[in-house]
């Protein structure tokens, strides 16, 4: 952590102490903190003596060293008691707190300047924030250790005394500065007061007060003046402005003066008062170290941050000082004589401060005192508040009474005293107050004393008192509590009640001066201010004016002190006769006086007994109405402030709250009426003249005005009442207080006060509490309403008629325009006010409500019959629709910013509840309403809550219908769930009850639906805990509808799992997931039970088995687990020992049962619950991670920020890991450049590539369905959760490029597309982070396409249509994609967030950009899902997915637009440009990407496809420019690159380089392959390239070297007899000869070797011509004879098989072969090859590229030798069929093809391997087997039996390949002979003398397709069989497979055109070659094209006939 900013380090540092300070209890090894104790100053702290432990001090310490001593520090403070580490560490903390002073100690003496004697003291080197934070971190973990170790209080006071004594003596030094010790000082005084002392001896406290008297010396003080010129300026306690690094430290002589006296303060106090429990003051000490450590975080100053001195104060103030407990200082005489001279200095700077009489006229009048130097005014008032403290603790340390000090306090407590500051009253009244609770006999003397001085006018409560403040003044409380405590320690007891009334007869009405203004005669909005001008109280003269003031002053002081009087006494009865009084003296006095009484009846009414409150209340309301009408000012904010603050305060007394509702509404109406008749009294106006009336009436609408506004002030006291969360009007509210509310709400809606008008008039608070009155409102109409329109509407008393009539017509305009819709207008038309009036606050209350997230009351109106039958309830229908779609829009509104609160799942469960009404309107309206909700929303059915009511409410219906069979005639009404707090009040009508149930099922199967579809883990997991949570039920009552159905979908199949969804029914069982569903549901009750079984045999051992278990996990258990997580996670990552899934997954549900079962979510188990199924990353280990993560979220939802942000990190790790869908170990590669071999296809190769895939991908694909689930669970109301997982996927997306591009890769690739679209659409972004996220997702959509169009991988029919659903559902969501860019954050005004997206300048230049992206993204994915729809469907066949031919969007688009599109992809990639190419075959495409590679050919030098359309099929003048760029272009597989060589790319030398640097790129294995290629390169190598490959090669590898000379032999010559050289035969001859000489050593001795060797045994076929004529026995026996003679030499090998070594040979194996002219022989040799030992099927999930392990193994190989017979046309088209096998592989495709080696070795020369264990079908009509079915059955056994079909199966996989070879090659002589069937049934082709344009004869008899005769169909099972299809199936994937590779296929053989070969006729051949590729067909025409060739050779007859006329010929 060196290299981390400073605040950053020590922060971690701190935390890691806390950590480890929290885990001390179970390790005290000092190597837990050794990252602690590792960075300490000094490699000496670890002596064990004093002297050693001072710290070298060569050099100063640094910053990481400090921040190593904080944390140190903060790790001690925060150790518990018991730890042991608390006394080893007192002798670290000693070193390191005086190494600390030691950087201030003095150097050498050589030099005698100061400035060099002492370390840079005032340049930031000392006195820096960190090492005061490191001084206070010290000095708290020493009063730590003192407080935990009573052993070690005296040392460590000790410490303090040296610490102390240290910084007094660098105050004295004449060589150091100041700052350095008063930063000190100040750190002792910052922990003093925050940090409580532990017990020290008084002679330490004694001790640490002297050395604080000496730093606070005249001397010292003087010697601070001098050394700062600014001084009197500058502030006592403040960051120096000389450096910001300097910590706060007192700058002035005051400032030094007020640390000591408050330091002394402390000490004083501590040793006055009990020590409490230390373990009470752990948070302090480990808080206050673990504070802010930023440099300028903390603030200086005086006591307002102290709470230790605070709680000093309160606790002399309330306790006697004992004198068991104490330790006063007087008690020695040493003691006490430094308690005699702090007197003294304590006295001196009183004397200074006060000053004598001048302090008190003007305290900062006062010049030539230390004090009175730099300042500023309160500074001096804080300084003597702190000296009067230091006198008054200093006189408790005497055991008499100091009466000199309450002398002192007498004065200042007298009527002459003029104190004019509040904060030194207070401070008097405090000292005065304690004084009299240690002295009993002064309480009646300083009653009196203290009730004269409240009776006379005092300074210091001027400006204190605000008449409109409703907060007592801190110099009022304290007189009150002091007056209090006299009054209480005196005698009398009639001394209380004659104070009151001594006090409160200070007011009369004589206090109401000429002109004041009463609080009846104040506007609404007046707002008060005492003020001394002539403006407040007008007399004529000043004196007068004076004298009103005083009296003013006197007479608040009296109320203010009066109540706090009564409320410090207590007693009821002297609060009533406060109230009582204060009430009787409100009429008549000043406005300041009268605002004061209501504000102090408040506290007192909250104290009172309830008849007192009521009567206080009343009183306010009284207030109200008793001004006149017609005036309606006489109002006031004071009692509106004052009813509000009772409101307030009945939080605690809600039983008195119904009486002030009441109340409050009753004047509400009481006001409403009110102005109705001033309203209406300007109608009555009767006078001609017009303008009088006219001014009449504006004046009343004036007055209305006001009115309105009183009204709308009243709103918030009502609100206030409402406010508190316990109180509840609205539940069971009587018709009363419903009427009540229906009045205030009538009134509101008549005088605009609601709705829209009211947003209007109303201010923001009266808004709101408009809102919360309306959230706590009774529906206003109630069910038990009788004729309720007929009467209680009819006759309302609120509005008054004349009133009503003149409002009608605008309240029936006004509804209709709450309602435009036109079909309500005749019923508007009819309707009285008050019905208009109902309606629209019906609407009004509603809507505001359901902003409240409240909308079910709305339901409540239809339960009244008499709505429902009258002409209201269209209208009431038409409200109940508009607030719906209100409360929609709201919970959308919070939906998008994941905000929505709780309430709303609440509301949906009374909505749901409400479904089940008696009365049928109810009930359609909540049905509507709960659909519109849940389906709109559907992620509200992921609460737990609303899946229980829901199933709750079918269980209970469905046994409410019951009843009907059970008790026919006693009908049950109210059914009780037992599992929650549900009550359903039914119907008797059972028809009703069943409709009821039927309707909530199917909607409930509707709705769960929907929920699984798309968070189908969470509801599944609810559903899960909700069958757990299940009652216990016996044989009897066991059916329960809510089970039944949370079963059944528990264990369906969600719309996530798109591979199961599309499977069909098989069987007709509709799958599910029930095995899933046990196996999870049985886990969590068997490790739930398991360890709830431990702990109670843990407990309670074996003999209460019948006793319930513990409920909570133990801390044992926790520590168990944290352990073994732990460390299976390091075997896991270390891969010391093996950990299997089952493990994993035992271990996690174990955790997670623990977690379940503890008290508080352990944070290391969370993070090991995710690390550990994280650091396995297996599909399995990720599957058990995703059983244990969802038990716990649906068990502890509390986790869900934890669990999923630990997800988050685990996937972000795998980004940098590269693991999973980020590695590239599996990425697409051309199929050529892979090593080809000739070698048999293996399905273990298939299925071992399949396993490795799905292991590497589906973890992430799992992770993937499990956050997405999550997210549609969390997406209302997670914020934090959506920040992780948008960080999670622009992480991932920001990586695309390292994505795997493997086929099964596109699964989860778009599934994390699909998860970013949904998240976009589904959040509300900041606009710029909305516009990147976006083009992230495109652009990781499109990187997919920025490579070669494939296929899927393997034979999984399902996992096809799972992508094509997936590609479906994409593309769905990017049609619907809008961009929102409406929340924007941004200093940029002036610009739109898309200025700063690339290529975008406005906001509508990207929209523009962006509808081209998505119509270019929806392009490639239907081609995409077009592409994967004619794999899946190759036959096209109903019922499997089908698609057109071509996508919707591509057959509109016209050539132009191409060309656009092109360009745009090329903008967006360019990879992704030039692979449209392959996907869209059309003329525009291909000529814009050429021209795009040619303009710009360095945007796609990556991509190796590119060079195709950069050179295509010769080298153009338009393409030579960018030749330039071929030396850094991406590698072509190899033959494309020999294919450069070639005389039409014009032996360029750019291009022949780049050909020769891919030859030389690829290894040689990979090369090895095209030999017979590179060979005839050679003719046109005019400059040498080729021949410099081979001869650099050939030196590399020696097998490449032999096969490179065989070759180049065999092409010398181009007849088979060597009488027709080739034109290469000199250049052939002279390479050979150049390689050969070329070899030395071991290559040339193994040259020799092998070719002695090879010609011994070729040389047989030559020995055997004279042969030819004679008998096959004499053949035998001279191949015998010259086998006999061959020398087997180590390390040779066949030619043809290059990969194995010949170890042995069957000297007897000998075999001729027949021939005319020819001598050709077989032989068997032994060989040794190596192969990988794949996993069997068993294992093939966990395999690995570990476990494959390379073996030897010996096989018998027989080989044929022909001399004489041209063997490079069997060469080509085994070559061709090699690459086939290659093509199927790369794709999983399960078709087999055996591409044996043949290899040319001369003119005429070769050896061909032979197939081992095959019959040729000719082979078989010789033993007289008529067909190949019986020969099948001969061999493998009956049509049923397994063998037979899987012989079957073998020879289908095997046809349709070898159809397709047959095909496109042009294999002809395809007669019995030519056609072998192995041991396992597959059928091998032989024999390629005819190809292409050839055939036997030189005609070309046999049919142009391939040769399927019927008893090939028959054998497959006739034409309609299922054999016959998947032959058709597998025949048409595999032409579909090639297609793509066309170029290369065609390439490899076009290069063999020059050899002249029989089959080659041109040209015209590789034409014709090409075109059997129907390159210019799209996939569905190949596909049909394929199928009609497949017809054309079914039974084609022209293969029966050549089968027969070969059969005559033989």
């Amino acid at each position: 952590m060196d290299y981390l900013d400073e605040p950053l380090h020590l922060q971690i540092l701190t935390f890691l102490a806390a950590n480890y300070a929290r885990e001390a209890e179970n390790s005290e090894n000092e190597d837990t903190i050794s990252v602690l104790l590792s960075g300490l100053p000094s490699d000496s702290l670890s002596g064990k003596h004093a002297n050693d432990l001072i710290p070298h001090d060569e050099d100063d310490w640094t910053e990481y060293e400090i921040n190593h001593a904080i944390s140190y520090a903060h790790y001690i403070s925060s150790l518990p008691v018991s730890s042991s580490h608390l006394s080893e560490s007192l002798p670290k903390l000693n070193a390191l707190l005086f190494g600390l002073l030691q950087q201030a100690t003095p150097l050498a003496d050589d030099d005698s300047s100061p400035s060099s004697s002492y370390r840079n003291l005032e340049a930031g080197g000392l006195g820096s924030t960190n090492q005061a934070l490191l001084c206070e971190g010290l000095l708290r973990a020493l009063l730590w250790v003192a407080w935990a170790k009573h052993d070690l209080r005296n040392d460590v006071g000790q410490i303090l005394e040296d610490f102390v004594d240290k910084i007094q003596g660098f105050m004295r030094s004449h060589h150091t500065g100041l700052t350095f010790p008063l930063v000190l000082l100040h750190c002792f005084y910052s922990v003093v007061f925050h940090c409580p002392l532990p017990p020290f001896p008084n002679s330490t406290i004694a001790s640490i007060i002297k050395s604080l008297l000496n730093i606070s010396l005249p001397s010292n003080l003087i010697k601070l003046v001098h050394q700062s010129s600014s001084a009197a300026s500058t502030p006592h306690i403040r960051p120096p402005t000389t450096t910001p690094f300097t910590a706060p430290h007192p700058t002035t002589p005051s400032g030094v003066v007020m640390i000591v006296t408050e330091i002394m303060n402390v000490l004083l106090a501590t040793t006055l008062l009990p020590y409490p429990d230390a373990s009470h003051h752990q948070k302090l000490f480990a808080h206050q170290s673990g504070g802010n450590h930023h440099p300028h975080s903390q603030t200086f100053g005086h006591r307002g941050n102290d709470p230790i001195f605070k709680e000093q104060i309160n606790r002399l103030v309330d306790d006697v000082i004992s004198s068991e407990n104490v330790h006063r200082l007087s008690n020695n005489s040493e003691d006490h004589a430094i308690l005699d001279e702090a007197s003294t200095v304590a006295l001196r700077w009183w004397t200074d401060l006060v000053g004598g009489s001048s302090f008190v006229e003007d305290p900062y009048a006062r010049r030539g005192s230390l004090f009175s130097i730099g300042g500023q005014q309160d500074e001096e008032v804080e300084l003597m508040v702190s000296v009067l403290y230091l006198l008054n603790n200093l006189s408790l340390h005497h055991a008499i009474s100091d009466s000199s000090h309450l002398a002192k306090l007498r004065l200042l407590l007298s009527e002459d005293s003029l104190v004019v500051d509040p904060r030194v009253l207070e401070a008097v009244f405090v000292c005065t107050t304690i004084q009299v609770r240690n002295d009993r006999s002064l309480g009646n003397a300083m009653t009196h004393h203290i009730r004269r001085l409240l009776l006379s006018p005092i300074p210091a409560f001027e400006g204190e008192m605000g008449g409109s403040s409703s907060s007592v003044p801190p110099a009022v409380i304290a007189a009150s509590k002091c007056l209090a405590l006299c009054i209480e320690m005196s005698a009398n007891d009639d001394l209380t009640s004659s104070t009151l009334y001594s006090l409160l007869n200070t007011l009369s009405h004589s206090t109401t001066a000429p002109g004041a203004i009463s609080i009846r005669s104040t506007p609404v909005h007046y707002h008060f201010k005492v003020e001394s001008d002539a403006s407040t109280v007008k007399t004529g003269g000043t004196g007068i004016r004076a004298t009103e003031e005083q009296r003013r002053l006197v007479a608040v002081t009296a109320v203010e002190v009066v109540s706090r009087l009564a409320m410090e006494i207590g007693t009821e009865d002297i609060i009533h006769l406060s109230i009582s009084m204060l009430l009787q003296r409100l009429r008549g006095v000043d406005l300041a006086t009268e605002s004061t009484i209501l504000t102090n009846l408040v506290p007192l009414a909250l104290a009172a007994p309830n008849g007192d409150l009521i009567e206080v209340y009343r009183a306010f309301s009284q207030i109200s109405r008793s001004s006149h009408p017609e005036d309606p000012r006489n109002s006031s904010n004071a009692v509106l402030a004052a009813q509000t603050t009772l409101a307030k305060g009945l939080a605690n007394r809600l039983d008195c709250a119904d009486g002030y509702l009441v109340e409050l509404l009753t004047l509400f109406a009481d006001k409403g009426t009110q102005t109705q008749m001033v309203a209406m009294a300007s109608h009555g106006y009767d006078s001609r003249n017009k303008d009088e009336v006219a001014q009449l009436r504006k004046e009343g609408e004036s007055r209305v005005g006001d009115m309105k506004a009183w009204l709308a002030a009243l709103l918030i006291p009502i609100a206030a009442l409402l406010s508190h969360p316990s109180y509840h009007p609205d539940r069971g509210a009587g018709p009363e207080l419903v009427a009540h509310f229906r009045n205030l709400w009538f009134l509101c809606v008549v005088f605009g006060l609601s709705g829209p008008s009211g947003q209007k008039r109303l201010s923001d608070h009266e808004t709101n509490a408009l809102r919360t009155i309306a959230e706590k409102t009774p529906a206003l109409i109630l069910e038990s309403s009788n004729d309720f329109v007929a009467s209680d509407l009819a006759y309302n008393s609120i509005l008054r008629k004349d009133f009503a009539a003149s409002i009608q017509q605008q309240q029936r305009n006004a509804l209709a325009s709450y309602l435009p819709h036109q079909k309500h207008a005749y019923d508007i038309r009819n309707m009285t006010t008050p019905q208009t009036t109902l309606l629209m606050a019906i609407s009004d209350l509603e809507e505001a409500r359901a902003l409240r997230y409240r909308p079910s009351v709305l339901l409540q109106y239809f339960c009244n019959e008499s709505i429902n039958e009258s002409s209201l309830v269209g209208c009431l229908d038409a409200i109940a629709h508009k607030i719906s779609s209100s409360f929609l829009k709201q919970v959308y509104s919070q939906v998008v910013t994941h905000s929505l609160p709780p309430a709303v799942a609440d509301e949906t469960c009374k909505i749901l509840v409400a479904c089940t009404h008696r009365m049928r309107k109810v009930r359609e309206i909540a049905l509507s309403y709960a659909r519109q909700l849940l389906e709109t929303f559907s992620a509200l059915l992921c609460d737990k809550k609303v899946v229980f009511t829901l199933l709750e409410i079918l269980t209970l219906m469905r046994r409410s219908c019951e009843l009907q069979y059970t008790d026919e005639y006693s009908p049950v009404y109210d059914f009780k769930s037992d599992k929650m707090d549900l009550t359903l009040h039914l119907t008797d009508d059972y028809a009703v009850r069943n409709e009821i149930t039927s309707q909530l099922h199917s909607v409930t199967k509707h709705w769960l639906t929907l929920a699984i579809s798309r968070a189908p883990i969470e509801v599944q997991s609810t559903l899960q805990i909700y069958l757990n949570e299940s009652r216990d039920v016996l044989l009897i009552d066991s059916v329960e509808m809510g089970a039944g159905l949370a079963l059944h979908f528990s264990k369906s199949i969600s719309r996530l799992d798109r591979q199961e969804t599309i499977m069909p029914n098989i069987g007709g069982w509709p799958s599910d997931s029930s095995n899933l569903v046990a196996s999870q549901f049985a886990a969590k009750n068997y490790f739930t039970g398991e360890l709830s079984g431990a702990r109670l045999v843990l407990t309670q051992g074996l003999s209460n088995l019948q006793e319930g278990s513990p409920a909570n996990s133990s801390p044992a258990e926790l520590l168990a687990f944290k352990s073994q997580m732990a460390q299976a996670i390091s075997n896991i990552k270390t891969k010391n020992k093996p950990f299997t899934v089952p493990e994993i997954r035992r271990i996690l549900l174990r955790a997670v049962s623990v977690l379940v079962a503890s008290p508080q979510m352990d944070r290391d188990i969370l993070y090991y619950l995710v690390e550990l199924p994280m650091a396995a990353f297996t599909p399995l280990a990720i599957a058990a991670g995703v059983d244990a993560w969802t038990w716990l979220l649906r068990q502890r939802p509390e986790a869900e920020v934890a669990i999923i942000g630990a997800i988050t990190a685990g996937w972000l790790h795998t980004i940098r890991q590269k693991k999973g869908l980020f590695s590239t170990s599996m990425n697409y590669r051309d199929p050529f450049e892979q090593p080809v071999e000739y070698a048999p296809s293996d399905k273990k190769v298939l299925d071992l590539e399949l396993a490795k895939a799905r292991k590497l991908l589906r973890p992430h694909l799992l992770l993937i369905q499990v956050l997405s689930s999550q997210f549609q669970a969390i997406k209302y109301r997670e914020k934090g959760i959506m920040v992780s997982l948008i960080r999670l996927m622009m992480r991932s997306l920001r990586a695309h490029k390292h994505m795997s591009t493997h086929p099964l890769a596109r699964e989860v690739r778009f599934s994390l597309l699909l998860f970013g679209f949904q998240m976009l659409a589904s959040s509300r972004m900041e606009a710029l982070l909305e516009l990147r996220f976006r083009d992230q997702l495109f652009g990781a959509a499109f990187s997919w396409f920025a490579f070669r169009p494939q296929w899927s991988f393997g034979s999984d029919r399902i996992q096809v249509g799972a992508e094509i659903k997936l590609l479906q559902d994409l593309l769905h969501v990017v049609q619907e994609d809008k961009i929102r860019g409406d929340h924007s954050t941004s200093s940029l005004n002036d610009r739109t967030p898309a200025f700063l997206i690339r290529g975008s300048a406005s906001m509508h230049d990207y929209e523009g950009q962006h509808r081209d992206r998505v119509k270019l993204l929806q392009l490639l994915v239907e081609n995409e899902i077009s592409r994967l729809t004619v794999w899946c469907n190759p036959l096209n066949e109903a019922g499997r997915p089908n698609s057109p031919a071509v996508g919707t969007l591509e057959r509109s688009i016209a050539a132009d637009e191409w060309t656009r599109l092109v360009s745009k992809a090329w903008k967006l990639d360019p990879a992704m440009a030039v692979h449209m190419g392959e996907r869209f075959k059309n003329a525009p495409v291909q000529a814009e990407i050429s021209r795009l590679v040619k303009s710009d050919p360095k945007s796609v030098i990556h991509v190796a496809e590119a060079l195709h359309f950069l050179l295509g099929d010769k080298l153009e003048n338009n393409a030579r420019a960018a030749l330039k760029w071929l030396p850094v272009w991406a590698a072509v597989p190899p033959v494309t690159a020999v294919v450069y060589f070639q005389l039409r790319y014009g032996n360029h030398p750019l291009i022949l380089q780049y050909a020769m640097r891919v030859l030389e790129q690829h290894p040689v294995e990979l090369t090895f392959f095209f030999v017979p290629q590179v060979v005839q390169a050679l003719r046109a190598d005019a400059l040498g390239y080729v021949e410099r490959f081979i001869f650099e090669t050939s030196k590399i590898s020696q097998l490449f070297c032999h096969q490179i000379i065989w070759n180049m032999k065999a092409n010398t010559y181009r007849d088979d007899d060597a009488s027709q050289p080739d034109p290469m035969k000199p250049l052939l001859d002279r390479m050979i000869d150049m390689i050969v000489a070329g070899l030395s050593g071991k290559a040339k001795g193994f040259y020799d070797l092998e070719f002695t060797f090879f010609d011994a045994v070729t040389s047989i076929s030559g020995k055997l011509k004279p042969y030819i004529k004679k008998s096959k026995p004499e053949k035998k026996a001279k191949i015998d004879e010259e086998m006999a003679l061959i020398d087997l030499s180590v390390g040779v090998y066949l030619p043809s098989n290059p990969d194995g070594v010949v170890i042995d040979l069957d000297r007897k194996s000998g075999r001729p072969l027949q021939s005319h002219a020819k001598a050709p022989f077989m032989a068997t040799f032994r060989v040794q090859k190596e192969r990988i030992d794949l996993p069997s099927d068993s294992n093939i999930e966990i395999a690995d590229e570990a476990r494959m392990v390379k073996t030897k193994y010996d096989v018998w190989q027989s080989a044929i030798f022909k001399v004489g017979d041209d063997c490079r046309q069997d060469v080509l088209a085994l070559q061709i069929i090699a690459m086939f096998k290659n093509v199927f592989t790369s794709l999983g495709l399960t078709l087999y093809l055996f591409p044996y080696r043949v290899t040319a070795t001369a003119p005429g020369c070769g050896v061909i391997d032979v197939v081992p264990n095959a019959t040729s079908r000719d082979e078989m009509g010789r033993a007289k087997i008529n067909d190949l079915f019986s020969y099948f059955v001969d061999k493998y056994g009956g049509v049923d039996t397994v063998s037979f079909q899987k012989a079957r199966l073998n020879f289908i996989q095997s046809m349709a390949a070898y159809s397709v070879a047959c095909y496109i090659l042009q294999i002809k002589d395809r007669h019995n002979g030519n056609i072998m069937i192995d041991g396992d049934g597959h059928i091998v082709h032989i024999d390629f003398g005819f190809l292409f344009d050839i055939g036997p004869g030189g005609i070309k008899f046999e049919p142009s397709s391939f040769k399927l005769n019927h008893e090939m169909v028959a054998l497959m099972g006739g034409r309609d069989s299922q054999g016959y299809k998947m032959f058709t199936e597998l025949t048409v994937k595999a032409f579909l497979a090639i297609r793509p590779h066309a170029d290369q296929l065609v390439d490899c053989v076009h290069l063999m055109l020059g050899t002249a070969l029989p089959s080659f006729k041109g040209e015209g051949t590789i034409m014709r070659l090409k075109n059997r590729f129907q390159l210019q067909l799209g996939e569905r025409q190949a596909a049909e094209y394929m199928v009609g060739v497949i017809e054309n050779a079914r039974e084609n007859v022209r293969s029966n006939v050549y089968d027969g006329f070969q059969k005559i010929q033989k």
